[in-house]
């Protein structure tokens, strides 16, 4: 789908190609005027619920059902942490 702008109230018109449409710069943007109140009430209200949960399970079945083995070693180094932040 092609859009096409048509400007009439020119006196010169130009044919301008895409290079020359990017750089096409200026214009003005007219806002209303909003109404200043100097009595509003701001809430500034912050609820919020968290919930953490973890779970961790290690087992180490080093030399399990392994009948007269000898110098077997086995270590297990297990670490969790957590945390649970909110920054306002």
């Amino acid at each position: 789908m092609q859009a096409t702008l048509a400007i009439k109230d020119l006196s010169a018109t130009e044919e301008l190609d895409a290079r020359a449409m990017r750089a096409v710069r200026g214009g003005t943007v007219f806002l209303p005027v909003l109404p200043v109140f100097s009595a509003v009430k701001v809430d500034s209200t912050f609820n919020a619920s968290q919930l953490v949960g973890q779970t961790q399970n290690v087992v180490n079945m080093n030399g399990n059902n392994a009948a007269f083995v000898d110098g077997i070693r086995s270590h297990v180094d297990s670490t969790q942490n957590g945390t649970n932040n909110i920054y306002r």
